[in-house]
């Protein structure tokens, strides 16, 4: 093969045109913030929270953002936890909901009809804001873990109250125990019973398609992942981490966890993404350098998405193994809250603005913008071919 033909074919691969970026739908645009998006377990419909800056409400919507109809009222705070609202049926949506006496669990139909109020002055979240607290689903639908902060925040909220009235709420935040007990009930509210009452538990998660319940606990001395059996028995530590876990989420088929490690005091700050099989075994750092966060699974728990704070992108993608990492915010907008569709065809995200759809051509294989590696290193050999065609000529 003559060096001109290897030009000819290293022009064609270099002309190639770059795989199209995935394209981004807008969903919702209209003057409150719009965030905490979540897919219908069918997929045909979005329900997320859309505040005024002073309320909260909740909205339900079809996928492409239209009909976005209110199911709350906004004249009080009805707002998501972290974790998926939907029963596992699609008929039901799970909330916190305030009365002015905090916030407490209530259930509803899709439509906002058919609210019951499932918890009774539950200091569900100890104050509005912080996060790693909140309510799962089992996968059958039938019961509910939860984290409950009663302890002496109690009496906290009734002097914020009280300064409240007078114009100059005043809270002693050290007061605060930011801890909380881990307890299950029956979808209705039923049959309410601890798990965990040592204070040292949060952000519950139930195993998809099993009978077992992950949580955060600093009882080895870092927060950790541990799992206990849903009658509260069978408490184990899953992972061994150098820094402290901060969020974690159960793969599809619950046979793997994704979670994030903060670095440890006196090191380079930093949130990593790592994978480990749920038993404990095969611990694997996935990203490294950065500060990447809230990792979500593809419904096939081929690929993880993530948000990511000190990266050029904010949202980005990889396989499970931390392979193929490609970013999905193209624009580089700061998109903070992602969540797969069920069908694995469209990533719904939210700027804390308004609510977007990332549309992946290929479910398979996410688009990536831009020339790959190949088409740069064709580009530069072509140039090379041709600096020495024109030297022979």
């Amino acid at each position: 093969m003559t060096l001109k033909t290897i030009c000819i074919a290293l022009l064609l691969i270099a002309c190639i045109p770059p795989v199209a970026a995935a394209p981004v739908v807008q969903l919702t645009n209209d003057s409150a913030f719009d965030s905490y998006p979540f897919w219908s377990p069918d997929g045909n419909r979005i329900a997320f929270v859309s505040s005024d800056g002073v309320h909260a409400g909740i909205r339900v919507m079809e996928r492409d953002g239209q009909n976005p109809v209110p199911v709350t009222d906004d004249r009080s705070w009805n707002l998501f936890t972290e974790f998926d609202p939907w029963s596992p049926d699609g008929k039901k949506l799970l909330f916190l909901s305030d009365d002015g006496g905090g916030l407490d669990l209530w259930t509803m139909n899709p439509d906002g009809t058919g609210r019951v109020r499932l918890t009774e002055n539950g200091r569900i979240v100890p104050i509005p804001g912080l996060s790693g607290y909140g309510a799962d689903w089992s996968s059958d639908g039938r019961r509910i873990v939860y984290t409950s902060c009663l302890f002496d925040n109690a009496a906290i909220w009734e002097d914020f109250v009280a300064t409240a009235a007078n114009g100059s709420p005043a809270v002693n935040g050290s007061a605060i125990r930011m801890e909380a007990d881990i307890w299950i009930m029956d979808a209705d509210g039923g049959n309410k019973k601890p798990l965990m009452t040592d204070g040292d538990a949060r952000l519950p998660l139930w195993q998809p398609h099993g009978d077992r319940i992950a949580y955060l606990s600093e009882r080895s001395g870092n927060r950790e992942i541990w799992v206990m059996q849903s009658d509260g028995t069978g408490k184990a530590q899953v992972t061994f981490s150098e820094g402290n876990v901060s969020e974690y989420a159960w793969s599809p088929d619950s046979t793997r966890i994704a979670y994030v490690v903060a670095a440890p005091p006196g090191t380079w700050p930093e949130f990593s993404l790592w994978v480990i099989n749920s038993d404990g075994s095969g611990s694997e750092q996935l990203t490294t350098g950065n500060w990447d966060r809230s990792p979500v699974w593809s419904p096939d728990g081929a690929r993880i998405a993530f948000w990511s704070e000190s990266r050029n992108q904010t949202l980005w993608v990889m396989e499970s193994d931390g392979s193929g990492l490609a970013p999905l915010d193209t624009d580089n907008s700061a998109y903070m809250m992602q969540q797969w569709s069920p069908d694995g065809t469209t990533i719904v995200v939210s700027d804390l603005n308004d609510l977007y759809a990332i549309r992946l051509e290929d479910p398979a294989a996410p688009a990536s913008p831009g020339f790959g590696v190949a088409a740069v290193a064709g580009a530069l050999l072509l140039t090379v071919c041709l600096l020495r065609l024109r030297r022979q000529e």
